[in-house]
């Protein structure tokens, strides 16, 4: 059975006698903290996942509620006032359409072609200061270890800037949800323009009411469309937050071993740089996935 700190919550190891992160003293009864923010969201978005994933029949709808109801009848009503309400909820969430995760992968990988490409400028950089060393002139192994390292990341750099150009091409810009934010502002307009219109007594009466009533219906439709969109992203944006979280604690756990002496310094810098990089990557997916609900 795995064993906590119940100062901090850091996993123990069995032979442990202090907590590394803490440096407290291990209790001899020590008790599996309670559940982190973290682990509560996780499984919430679990849950709420598995029931979009059953069965219609097996929702419970607000005609459902008002005939297992075996509640009085005022309490009953406001029971399947709330059920119903939760329900509907979870019906109105829809999936996302496979159009729109394919462009939010390709905005990732974009952006994270452009992170990668980044990287590797900066090594070229750092290694162009090899050729500057005294050695380069007098050693012909050195020049040449050099020399292939060179040519290697200017290839990579090359075989990126190829994929980014290819990546651009396949993205839709402006994205699906600026492009359904651009339709609801010029219904916003229209309307705003007809009311304007209606009161030079430039429009009847009967065309402004059947107009009016169309372009809020289309504004309406629009705006749906689009809540039903940045829902599932932000699902998506909530679980890569979460992942970030845990990353962030390994890298913490990484740094308390290295202060009690259980790996060395260099697999502590190694594991570290390790551990940058990849949230260097979730913060450009969260950022990302975070610019295209807006």
């Amino acid at each position: 059975m795995a064993k906590y700190c119940v100062y901090c919550g850091n996993p123990l190891k069995s032979e442990d006698k202090f907590c590394i992160i803490c440096g407290k003293p291990v209790l001899a009864s020590v008790k599996k903290p309670e559940k982190t923010e973290v682990e509560k969201i996780k499984e919430f978005i679990k849950d709420k996942k598995k029931l979009r994933e059953e069965p219609a029949e097996k929702i419970i709808i607000e005609e459902d509620v008002e005939e297992l109801s075996e509640k009085p009848e005022k309490e009953g009503k406001k029971e399947k006032k709330k059920k119903g309400k939760k329900d509907e909820k979870e019906i109105v969430e829809k999936p996302l359409p496979f159009e729109v995760k394919e462009q939010m992968i390709l905005n990732i990988e974009y952006n994270d072609t452009q992170l990668n490409k980044q990287i590797l400028i900066e090594k070229l950089k750092e290694l162009q200061k090899s050729v500057k060393d005294p050695r380069y002139d007098v050693d012909p192994e050195y020049k040449k270890t050099v020399n292939i390292k060179l040519e290697a990341i200017k290839t990579l750099i090359t075989e990126l800037k190829q994929k980014e150009g290819e990546l651009e091409q396949k993205l839709e810009k402006p994205f699906i949800v600026q492009r359904i934010q651009e339709d609801i502002e010029k219904k916003i307009f229209q309307l705003k323009n007809l009311s304007k219109e209606f009161k030079l007594l430039k429009v009847d009466k009967e065309s402004f009411e059947k107009l009016r009533e169309k372009y809020n219906q289309e504004k309406k439709e629009f705006e749906t469309e689009k809540k039903d969109l940045t829902e599932g992203m932000k699902l998506w944006i909530k679980e890569l937050k979460m992942e970030k979280a845990e990353l962030q604690s390994e890298r913490n756990l990484n740094k308390g071993r290295f202060s009690a002496k259980e790996i060395s310094e260099d697999d502590f810098k190694v594991k570290s740089k390790d551990f940058d990089l990849k949230l260097k990557k979730i913060e450009i997916k969260i950022k990302t996935l975070v610019n295209l609900t807006k």
